[in-house]
């Protein structure tokens, strides 16, 4: 596992809403995805770009998760959440992002829903 990886804190779940939720769920998948889309722009000439265009790709894709699982972004449930994120992990595969980062960012945000069903 590389050093990289974005860990949910106990912190981060007080107080926790599906609003809350989602952006975390944004935030994870970009440390997730970074190093993937960073080789990405790479190999296509567009060279590093910077963390605000990378930050708002992902937050695209994201918005398109939530979409192909059926949900609302900006009106996210316990469920849909779920649902997302299951496309997410699917997507990042498809990406070629290492097996064991996608394992490990599921799991954060699997430990993220556990808490925030009881509440939804």
């Amino acid at each position: 596992m590389t050093t990289s990886c974005w860990k949910l804190t106990e912190d981060r779940l007080t107080d926790l809403t599906p609003l809350r939720a989602r952006d975390l769920v944004v935030e994870c998948f970009y440390f997730a995805q970074h190093e993937t889309l960073a080789r990405t722009r790479l190999k296509l000439g567009a060279g590093h770009g910077d963390e605000a265009s990378m930050r708002a790709s992902v937050a695209m894709a994201v918005r398109l998760a939530f979409k192909e699982a059926g949900g609302d972004y900006d009106h996210p449930t316990a469920g849909t959440l779920a649902s997302a994120i299951d496309v997410l992990a699917r997507k990042a595969e498809a990406w070629g992002t290492p097996a064991d980062i996608v394992r490990h960012h599921h799991e954060q945000i699997e430990r993220l829903l556990g808490r925030l069903a009881p509440a939804a």
